[in-house]
């Protein structure tokens, strides 16, 4: 593919050489077009949606050449033909394709934009009520997302020629083998592809390793390559072999690094200064494009139809409240690293469902703490005192220099009224606790299994970070300290002293909330007055 020209017959796109080319032209069966961050591939999924080549052929010196007598040239004719496209898969009116996104918000913040730029000028008009694009021919391309069981069920019996999904990490294989059945095409012309884009890490990374970066492997193009500006290596590869399994379905993965965009590069090099900012193990990830740095991943339980619920199915007010749920907060502390702070309503079968996260670097403990204060008033009008149990790092009763005394954070949170409780440290029991915790179990016999530590699907940072962090390689029952486990540190505090008590079914003397409480009154709090108005312990 070389140029695409807009209804006006004007270029409305060009590929970039290498990565991005490469993935447009490919004709394989199944495509994973994979890697760094900033490749442009949701870009290019967009633009071959609309614009697969169908019929084609080559020019050489005025003369048409067919693609059969093309692949019998000479060498000489096959280095400077040019290839001319004859019609794309929107010139069909009988082409129907679907781009899928995990969730609708994705869809609408990181799809829709540039389908809106792209197709309507290649003459598609959006019909709100099929969330699809109609082109002159007639074509289609819908907008889709899957994010349950019910979404996913309505791919099944489709009927596409083309089916994209963006993030594919993001998804459980078998979901996506069953939107696969619903690939087809009747006309002799259309060939059905199934492409699929996505950075490593999260829930697919293993599936879609072993599936194309596995069976397809790279080839690196000479020595890495050295650049000044950013002071990094990086390395220049082709895609490897077609795979073709027992059915003869061709599979091809193609990677993908921000060095293959120059829309990046040339015009905004702080991007890629970040990447290599991040810890090394998302360093390796995102700005590398590396697929093997992630085999020991420690939550390799973490399930998404199991441990991440819609935001609107779990909304307080109304489907939760402090009257009928136990409401705590979970902090891990920081200033230059992230502080963090859960929001969790815990049921009365000790469910837990982590609802709201903050996630903030560059705030001092007082501003944490009125910053928490702040959001929860404003976004579900509660308080300190609404929230039963408020547990942290231990890290927040480091007394810290300020003046001619020495005072804790936790002293600072105090004085905002947020009374803290310090969590176990123990990082090895931990992680089993939250391990053991995102497996199902049943309450009853007739219902549906559930994870006892669940989350809601707007804690982004929660359910990116926690499922991609790897085992300690040396010590596998302990989460490597070198991943983002800050959100990870603030949870097993919270579980540690809450859920842990119930992970088996032995009888206990007094649930976690007797004994917490019983903690806190004894150590840390005493009551004033009739109405029970808590005043902290000075830790000075």
């Amino acid at each position: 593919m070389n140029k695409i020209k807009d209804q006006d017959n004007d270029y409305l796109f060009k590929p970039f050489p290498g990565a991005q080319s490469e993935f447009l032209s490919c004709m394989c069966d199944r495509i994973f077009y994979g890697g760094a961050r900033g490749g442009a591939k949701t870009l290019s999924l967009i633009i071959k949606a609309a614009c697969n080549v169908i019929e084609y052929h080559y020019l050489y010196k005025g003369h048409d050449i067919l693609p059969q007598e093309y692949e019998f040239a000479d060498k000489n004719i096959k280095e400077h033909a040019v290839f001319v496209p004859d019609r794309i898969a929107i010139d069909y009116p009988d082409y129907v394709a679907v781009l899928i996104r995990r969730t609708f918000p994705d869809i609408v913040k990181n799809m829709k934009i540039m389908t809106d730029y792209y197709y309507t000028r290649l003459g598609g008009k959006w019909k709100e009520r099929y969330h699809c694009y109609e082109f002159a021919s007639g074509a289609k391309i819908f907008l889709n997302h899957c994010m349950d069981l019910e979404a996913l069920r309505t791919f099944i019996g489709g009927n596409y020629n083309f089916v994209g999904i963006d993030e594919a990490n993001q998804f459980p294989e078998d979901w996506i083998k069953q939107i696969e059945t619903s690939l087809r095409s009747s006309n002799p012309n259309i060939k059905s592809q199934l492409c699929l884009t996505s950075n490593p890490g999260d829930i697919g990374h293993k599936w879609l390793k072993e599936t194309f970066v596995d069976k397809c492997p790279p080839v690196n193009v000479g020595a890495p390559i050295y650049s000044k500006e950013y002071d990094v290596y990086y390395q220049i590869q082709k895609p490897g072999k077609t795979y073709h399994d027992e059915e003869k379905i061709s599979y091809k993965f193609i990677p993908s690094k921000v060095f293959d965009n120059p829309a990046i590069i040339n015009n905004d090099r702080n991007y890629v200064r970040k990447l290599k900012n991040l810890n090394p193990i998302l360093r390796a990830m995102w700005l590398e494009g590396r697929w093997d740095v992630f085999t020991g991943l420690f939550f390799d339980n973490w399930n998404v139809m199991h441990n991440v619920i819609p935001q609107d199915k779990f909304v307080y007010g109304k489907d939760f409240s402090k009257n009928d749920w136990t409401l705590c907060r979970f902090y891990d502390y920081g200033t230059k690293n992230p502080f963090v702070c859960l929001f969790a309503a815990i049921d009365s079968k000790n469910n837990m469902v982590i609802f709201d996260e903050i996630y903030e670097t560059g705030l001092s403990a007082r501003k944490q703490a009125q910053l928490v204060n702040l959001y929860a008033k404003e976004k579900y009008n509660l308080t300190s005192s609404d929230f039963k149990y408020e547990i942290a790092d231990p890290a927040y009763w480091t007394k810290g220099s300020s003046g001619d005394e020495l005072i804790s954070p936790a002293k600072y949170y105090e004085d905002e009224e947020i009374y803290l409780t310090p969590g176990n440290n123990d990082r090895e029991a931990g992680a089993k606790v939250i391990y053991e915790s995102f497996n199902t179990y049943k309450t009853q016999e007739d219902e549906e299994p559930i994870a006892r530590i669940r989350f809601t699907d707007n804690c982004i940072n929660c359910i990116t970070t926690i499922p991609s962090l790897p085992a300690d390689p040396l010590k596998p029952e302990k989460v490597d300290t070198r991943g983002d486990d800050h959100i990870f540190d603030a949870l097993r505090y919270g579980a540690m002293e809450t859920i842990c008590h119930f992970m088996d079914n032995k009888p206990k003397n007094e649930g976690w909330r007797e004994q917490l409480k019983k903690r806190r009154e004894t150590y840390y709090y005493n009551y004033q007055n009739s109405n029970k108005v808590r005043k902290g312990y000075l830790y000075v």
